[in-house]
Formats: structure tokens, C-alpha cells, sequence
């Protein structure tokens, strides 16, 4: 049977293309019939009534609305005489003939930048929960330098970096090399030109994003409040938030045997601690086109319909209150993953010279991080939990692109041991 289209897309309040294609990853006839003829105004029959009372999030600093941002209130210039302070700790750390993994904030010294630092780990962690670090151009290095001055910067905001798949990678390059022959349907979405749907990256409390350089058209990252959603859904859709609660989403994970899920919730609601996780991500939600066995049935139980409308009404609020970061080559940006939602739209490289080219960190602050409750812990540890090893920090995007067996929208986490998140498929 041809996998379904739905005619809804929820990603068009955003401007993007309809890259949260649910007909990639969930082949339920339930959809079909169901989500394109229900109208907004009676899905609340289709869930259990409850209401959350999230008054405690009224004046939450990270519960904000686009209208009321301005670029300058989330940059962190770096000035001129910060961008010295950078090139002189790189010059101290490379003296000291360590490799990358070794990189923290004892041997990468930056000591007036410390504090300015330290403010920009505070609004990440307690204030509104994103910073963009601006001063730095990525011009001026060398492939190696570049990595280690984002290595040392990030260790002022993570004291713990974590891995981004089974091989032990603790960074991905984003990008679409010109130089990979692997047709742009075979890999992972990171590696393609087109968008992302609005997810986060599952199991990780702070996602860092280094611009080495931008798109020539489009490749805007969006953003959205998870704590602005929360309280929208309380207001008009509280049966939702039930919904997201209910440890019964089946998430894909890695490991062995392939494929593995669990059944989690996406929503964590801590009110004592004036804190609330939202993590989701619809490229690792129910049945994978990759695990589809030839009589249409999948070992991972596909979302009922209740699931898919919970979906469709979180992307439409995201969009609603999305947030378009104004970035420029050399910026650092930090995410409190858990506290938001992020999105991308399509983009188009230029004919000649490098194109949209991010890397990526995951970091944890032992210190300001929020405890993971145990129903959601199992992505999480995969990222900082024990581990074997240093870890790979490969400098530069794979020469070569091996298509994965396994991909997902925004490849978040592979699901294949055999393949990694930087396309190379070597060990």
C-alpha cells in the first residue's frame, strides 16, 4: 500500500515545507480517517479530561512569547578584547600538547571572560534558557583551532559534554557536503537541505550549535518555549497535556537487538522545582519505515489516534510562538533543550565555497541541571550515562557519506550501532 499523505500540514504557520510527513514514519489507516476530516473543535472527545493548573508558570522566566524578544537581549558579545582572551587560552591549551576530549575550564583559561560566562550559564539554566555567544569568526582558524576554542568555551556552560551515538561521537557536524554522493532520501535529515520539523533533541539538557557558516538562502533555526506551550495547552487543550504525560509513547532507541523501544512520557511536570521537561521528537515516535516487516506489521506499536492529535496540536501552537534566532557565522548558541522546541527551515547552499555548516555539543551542568525523572531517563543516559572511552571529536565533516540503515527526521540519535551521526561509518 502507498504510504499515506496527509493533506494537514502543521508546519505551515512557520513558512516551512512539510517535513513532519507522518506518512515517513507511521503507515496507521487510523490517520487517515481520522485526522483529516476532525475538526479542532471536538478533538477534546477524543481524550480524558483533565486539568493541569500550571498557575506557578504564570511568571516563569522561561515561559516567553516571540513579541516581547529582541535579538540584543539574547547576544552575548564577546568584544574585542574577549576574542584576545579566546586566542590566548587557545595558545596556553595547545602548549600544553593535550588532545580535545582533555579540554575543560582548568587548563582553557579565560579569566575575565569567567564571569560573563558564567551569567550566559545562569540565563540558560534559570533565566529565559537560550544565549547566542557572538564575536568569534571562525575565518580566522584552522579547522582544529576552531573545535578547541568551542570545546573551551563550552566548558564554561557544561562541566560534562555527552555522546551523540554508539560510536562514541561527542559532536555532529550538520551540513550537506557537496562532496557526499549518498542521495539527500538516504541520510539522516541533519544532512539534507530541507527542514525540521519542531522537536528536541531526546535525553539532553543543553544543546549547543556552533556557526562555522550560514545557507545562502533560508536554514533559519526557530525556537519555541516549551513552558508558553504548556500554558496554551492548558488554556485551550488541557486533555493534551494529559496526553503527553501518559508514559505510553513508544520512542526508539539504540542498541541491540534493532529495533528497541520504550514507552515514555514526553512531558515532566515538576512544580516544587519550578521546572517542567518537554522532550519530543516525532522522528523517533512509533513505527519506523525501516523496521515495517513485509506484511505491514512492526515489532514498535504505531500512535493511536489520540497520540497523532496531540502531535498535531503541540506543532501547531510551536508555530504559533516560534522565535527565528538571528545568527551569523562564528556564533555559539545555547539551548536549554529540555525547556524548548526547535525547528528549521529548508535552505539552499551556494553554487561555489562552503555552505550551512553547524556543529553540535551536548553539555550538562552538574551543578544547575535539573534532576531527570526515571520514566525519561533511558535516552539520557545514552548521552551521560557511564560510558567507555574519551570519545571521537572528528575536526570536519565525513569525506564520504554512508547511508544509514536507520534514519530519522532529525537524527537526534542514530538507531543503527553500525552508523554514526557524522555519516562516515567508520570506527
Amino acid at each position: 500500500m502507498a504510504p499515506l499523505r496527509p493533506r494537514w500540514n502543521p508546519m505551515s504557520a512557520l513558512g516551512l515545507e512539510q517535513i513532519y510527513s507522518l506518512s515517513l514514519y507511521w503507515k496507521s489507516q487510523e490517520y487517515s480517517t481520522y485526522s483529516l476530516k476532525l475538526p479542532m473543535d471536538q478533538v477534546g472527545s477524543l481524550f480524558g479530561q483533565s486539568h493541569a493548573g500550571l498557575g506557578w508558570l504564570e511568571h516563569h522566566a522561561m515561559a516567553w512569547v516571540p513579541e516581547a524578544i529582541s535579538s540584543d537581549s539574547y547576544v552575548v558579545d564577546l568584544g574585542p578584547r574577549g576574542v584576545q582572551e579566546v586566542q590566548e587560552g587557545l595558545q596556553k591549551f595547545k602548549e600544553l600538547e593535550l588532545d580535545g576530549h582533555e579540554v575543560s575550564r582548568h587548563n582553557f583559561h579565560l579569566p575575565t571572560l569567567e564571569a560573563q560566562l558564567e551569567q550566559a550559564c545562569h540565563e540558560v539554566h534559570r533565566g529565559r534558557g537560550f544565549v547566542i555567544l557572538r564575536g568569534l569568526d571562525p575565518q580566522q582558524y584552522s579547522v582544529e583551532d576552531n573545535l578547541m576554542i568551542y570545546l573551551g568555551i563550552a566548558a564554561y556552560i557544561g562541566d560534562q559534554r555527552g555522546f551523540q551515538d554508539k560510536k562514541g561521537n561527542m559532536l555532529t557536524h550538520i551540513t550537506a557536503s557537496k562532496d557526499w554522493k549518498t542521495p539527500p532520501e538516504l541520510r539522516h535529515g541533519i544532512h539534507t537541505t530541507k527542514g525540521l520539523s519542531w522537536h528536541c533533541d531526546i535525553g539532553v539538557d543543553i544543546l549547543a550549535l556552533h556557526v562555522r557558516s550560514l545557507a545562502e538562502h533560508g536554514g533559519d533555526t526557530f525556537i519555541a518555549s516549551s513552558l508558553t506551550i504548556v500554558k496554551e495547552l492548558e488554556a485551550l487543550y488541557p486533555h493534551v497535556i494529559q496526553a503527553l504525560q501518559e508514559a505510553a509513547w513508544p520512542i526508539q532507541i539504540s542498541g541491540n537487538p534493532i529495533p528497541r523501544y520504550i514507552l515514555a512520557p514526553l512531558l515532566h511536570m515538576d512544580p516544587e522545582n519550578n521546572h517542567i521537561i518537554l522532550s519530543v521528537d516525532p522522528g523517533r515516535l512509533g513505527v519506523h519505515p525501516s523496521t515495517t516487516r513485509t506484511d505491514g506489521t512492526s515489532p514498535i506499536p504505531p500512535l493511536t489516534p489520540t497520540q497523532l492529535e496531540t502531535l498535531r496540536i503541540l506543532n501547531q501552537v510551536a508555530s504559533k510562538y516560534r522565535l527565528r534566532l538571528d545568527t551569523k557565522a562564528g556564533d555559539i548558541v545555547l539551548l536549554n533543550n529540555f525547556a524548548h522546541l526547535h525547528a528549521r527551515d529548508a535552505y539552499s547552499d551556494p553554487g561555489q565555497g562552503q555552505g550551512r555548516h553547524l556543529v553540535r555539543l551536548y553539555l550538562r551542568n552538574a551543578a544547575l541541571a535539573h534532576p531527570v525523572p526515571e520514566s525519561m531517563r533511558v535516552p539520557w543516559e545514552a548521552a551521560f550515562g557511564p560510558r567507555n572511552g574519551e570519545g571521537r571529536y572528528p575536526v570536519a565533516p565525513a569525506l564520504e557519506y554512508t547511508a544509514p540503515r536507520y534514519t530519522a527526521g532529525s537524527a537526534a540519535f542514530p538507531l543503527d550501532d553500525n552508523d554514526d551521526v557524522n555519516g562516515d561509518g567508520t570506527a
